[in-house]
């Protein structure tokens, strides 16, 4: 009995795997987006899925017995892949591997196949499945984005109107573009690892911008600036610049973009019009201070000559009479004469602008100590100074401003002239009206200091004015022009100059000159 349901159960089992055996089959049979396919050890197709010829359009009757490299492009047989493949699944068990696969009709797939060892109970290889899927679409979707990625940074690479530079978190150039070497001069590798800061102006770099600029890109997401930058062989470029952060999935800053655009010409066009903008009012100005000069200062010694002249033909027989009014008459002519003469010599430095170097203001200095040399003793005058920096100047010009400004404190003294001159350098921040014209960061500030008779502030701007004079000329000779000289020779070197004074307390005139040179 117990032999008989033992029987029985072998009988059950050996049915129920044979079930199995041919659902497995079936299922294996029906998949169709997969190439579902069964070699012997050599290669040789000897079974076939309805995925496989969905996917590579052959019918079973048409490939079993075939060898499966029938399925490869030509260079592929010819490199002997489907060989090497083999090879590695019967050395590691499996091989991976994608690439263009051929169909029937000659047309192309990309597959992603793996082949896969079958061992028998001794673990031999006595065959091998290979599952193919057609990737094809995937493919050509990651080759479009590769493509247009490319064109990208093809596109990024090649433009020459904008340096496109790429950054890492730090602010070191990761990447370099046709227009960052047309404007900044540097060759790729020349420049890739180096800080970005080295396009920046010493006085920039001293002062931290770059720094300063990639901190506002962290925290606002984008910084844009204006400004001077240097290129590989020194000259600078007028650069306009937007910084932008870039993120990382977990937002996290992973570098940045620079976009700089050279904007040279237009700047220099834009302040070569504001200049001529300027000069176009300063001219209307002294026009008008002409007008009033024809109309009143020389006028007054026409008028006199007139009177004078008139006298002496009315009284042409008295001898001593005609003596004196010809005396007045000559100091009257003088006077024009010196008028006319200072006139010549403000018109010819408004035009006086080239012939410019390195000057030592020391020797500036010196020169001028010596020609008032006489004068200094004769009043007792005392001249103290610092050492004074060197500018970028007209020699005779800056010449021509420490003798009016010296000369002016030696005239205007009360008892025994002192006159200290100094100098600093100071940030155009730091100083109040600065021009809106200039543009220089830095400035030396030259003060000439006295202990004179001093003037009302109300006075600090009208006394740079021709022929504007705070006391009469019969207290203190001159012109009523040298201050005047000293504005236009400041503006001459994209400087200006300031006055402070207090009555009977002296008077301090302040020489802003260009330190960014």
């Amino acid at each position: 009995m117990t032999t008989i349901h033992s029987a029985e159960n072998v009988r059950r089992e050996s049915h129920k795997r044979k079930n199995n055996n041919e659902l497995y089959h079936k299922m294996i049979e029906e998949i169709e987006d997969y190439a579902i396919i069964l070699l012997d050890k050599n290669g040789i197709i000897r079974d076939w899925n309805k995925g496989a010829e969905k996917i590579k359009l052959y019918t079973e009757s048409e490939i079993l017995g075939k060898h499966f490299s029938i399925f490869y492009l030509k260079e592929d047989i010819d490199a002997n892949l489907p060989q090497k493949l083999l090879k590695q699944a019967n050395d590691t068990g499996k091989a991976i591997h994608e690439g263009w696969r051929k169909r029937k009709d000659g047309s192309k797939f990309w597959g992603s196949i793996t082949i896969t060892a079958i061992h028998d109970e001794k673990q031999n290889v006595i065959g091998f499945s290979k599952v193919t899927r057609d990737l094809t679409e995937k493919k050509k979707t990651e080759d479009q984005l590769k493509m247009s990625e490319e064109r990208y940074h093809r596109m990024i690479a090649e433009v020459q109107d904008y340096a496109i530079i790429l950054l890492d978190e730090n602010g070191f150039i990761q990447n370099w573009n046709v227009g960052a070497e047309k404007i900044k001069g540097y060759k790729a590798e020349e420049i890739i690892g180096k800080h970005f800061s080295i396009f920046y102006p010493k006085q920039d770099q001293e002062d931290k911008l770059p720094d300063q600029l990639l901190q506002r890109a962290r925290e606002k997401g984008k910084a844009l600036h204006e400004g001077w930058r240097i290129r590989k062989d020194g000259s600078r470029f007028w650069g306009t610049i937007v910084i932008t952060a870039l993120h990382g999935k977990d937002n996290t800053i992973i570098g940045f973009s620079k976009v700089t655009r050279d904007l040279t010409e237009k700047k220099l066009a834009d302040e070569k019009l504001l200049s001529y903008t300027t000069e176009l009012e300063i001219q209307n100005g002294e026009l008008e201070q002409f007008a009033y000069v024809a109309s009143h200062d020389l006028q007054e010694p026409l008028r006199k000559i007139q009177t004078f002249t008139e006298l002496i033909r009315e009284n042409y027989s008295d001898e001593q009479f005609v003596d004196r009014y010809f005396e007045k008459l000559n100091s009257s002519a003088k006077r024009m004469a010196m008028l006319v003469k200072s006139l010549l010599n403000y018109s010819r430095l408004s035009k006086d602008k080239s012939d410019k170097s390195q000057i030592d203001l020391n020797n500036i200095l010196t020169e001028t100590k010596q020609d008032f040399e006489l004068l200094i003793e004769e009043k007792k005058a005392a001249i103290k100074s610092e050492t004074l920096p060197t500018v970028y100047g007209n020699y005779i010009q800056l010449g021509q401003l420490f003798s009016n400004l010296i000369s002016n404190a030696l005239k205007f003294s009360n008892g025994n002239p002192l006159i200290e001159i100094t100098a600093s350098k100071v940030n155009r921040h730091d100083i109040q009206d600065v021009p809106a014209l200039l543009i220089n960061r830095h400035f030396y500030a030259i003060t000439f200091k006295d202990n004179g008779i001093g003037f009302e502030q109300q006075y600090n701007k009208i006394i740079f004015s021709l022929f504007q004079r705070l006391h009469g000329k019969h207290e203190y000779n001159g012109t009523g022009i040298g201050l005047a000289l000293c504005k236009k020779i400041t503006e001459n070197h994209n400087g200006f100059i300031k006055a402070e004074g207090e009555p009977g307390k002296g008077a301090t005139f302040i020489v802003y000159l260009p330190a960014d040179v």
